[in-house]
């Protein structure tokens, strides 16, 4: 019983702490990256928008970092999934498959995004040559960014809420 309550989230689902603050979380940052965009494409804030995708990157890095951590070594996911009605015919393990097909790429193009914007642009970012590549790289990211989080809310939602 008292490892039941602290597994337990504080979502209405069988979800860990973890599990359920990650599947709020990328509420947030796809809200984040949204507005991040915006402040760049309409408002033309450079520097704003750099320093909300670095942050962005290094709270994403922190909560990757601990979420695997929790899953790998102290959450057993497949028994709290194991009561819903997608797992025996393994569409929960279908769904967390395509969500892994987003989610593990994701991370590597960010940085990559992230590395060559550093590089390429100042201090105090201003639109130069390099803009367009930038660009481009910056919606592969957020294109992955925002069916990692789908994804994730699909196989959350499979596995512990059904």
């Amino acid at each position: 019983m008292v490892m039941a309550q602290l597994q337990g989230g504080f979502l209405p689902t069988r979800g860990t702490f973890m599990l359920d603050f990650v599947f709020i979380a990328m509420f947030l940052i796809v809200l984040i990256l949204g507005v991040s965009i915006f402040l760049v494409r309409k408002k033309r804030l450079f520097r704003l928008h750099k320093r909300i995708q670095l942050l962005t990157a290094a709270i994403l890095l922190a909560a990757i970092i601990a979420f695997e951590i929790d899953v790998r070594f102290f959450t057993q996911w497949q028994e709290l999934a194991k009561p819903s009605r997608f797992y025996e015919q393994g569409w929960v393990h279908w769904a967390l498959g395509v969500h892994l097909v987003f989610a593990i790429p994701t991370p590597f193009i960010w940085i990559y995004t992230i590395v060559m914007a550093l590089k390429n642009f100042a201090t105090d970012p201003q639109p130069n040559n390099y803009s367009p590549k930038h660009k481009f790289w910056g919606w592969v990211s957020t294109v992955f960014m925002v069916l990692t989080a789908a994804t994730g809310w699909v196989f959350y939602l499979m596995a512990f809420s059904f």
